[in-house]
């Protein structure tokens, strides 16, 4: 039966430290732009009130698969292309639960996940070309910024886990050069190592 996990009076007899490598799977829209790719993560975990944990951390995606979208520019409308980093800062609060078992600690997690995400992309810098016309000389790299919140599990055994989370990205509700439905679903599937 599982059960909350009992509050422990050491501080340091938890695990502080989490490492995670997976894959995110773009969902819907979102898979027109990029492929199922790398994820790379690392959190701070901290003890809260009534035996609840909350951790502080990153996670980054390498995009694979990178296909050119749409973007309404200030001049004109034209095509970019995914860059290769994209990712989140935030937070996650979890609640564990024990599972029974004398030989090895087994735990499920149900975390909800906020922060910050971004998405990079090459963008086209639009200058004036030698015969008065526009043209575009330079390419930079830019970003779309949102929220991110999320849902997910995660099972351990000992130090080393499996997890699932659920992610919502909207980047098309607060830019005004990608369309409203540009793409907010994925899924992270991966593996995690507590220390």
């Amino acid at each position: 039966m599982a059960s909350a996990q009992e509050p422990t009076k050491d501080s340091v007899n938890y695990e502080r430290f989490i490492a995670e490598a997976g894959i995110r799977i773009p969902l819907a829209k979102m898979a027109d732009k990029i492929g199922p790719s790398p994820e790379f993560g690392f959190w701070f975990r901290s003890r809260i009130p009534n035996n609840d944990w909350v951790d502080v951390g990153f996670s980054l995606c390498t995009p694979t698969n990178r296909r050119e979208f749409i973007y309404m520019g200030d001049k004109a409308t034209y095509t970019v292309k995914p860059a290769a980093v994209s990712g989140m800062v935030g937070v996650r609060f979890n609640k564990i639960y024990a599972l029974g078992g004398n030989r090895f600690k087994k735990t499920l997690e149900w975390s909800t996940t906020a922060g910050y995400a971004f998405f990079m992309y090459s963008d086209k810098e639009f200058n004036i070309g030698r015969n008065g016309q526009d043209a575009y000389t330079n390419t930079v790299a830019k970003a779309l910024s949102t929220f991110q919140l999320g849902q997910g599990v995660m099972f351990s055994l000992n130090n080393l886990g499996l997890q699932l989370h659920y992610n919502y990205t909207p980047y098309g509700l607060f830019s005004n050069h990608v369309s409203n439905d540009f793409g907010s679903h994925s899924l992270t599937v991966g593996v995690f190592y507590k220390q």
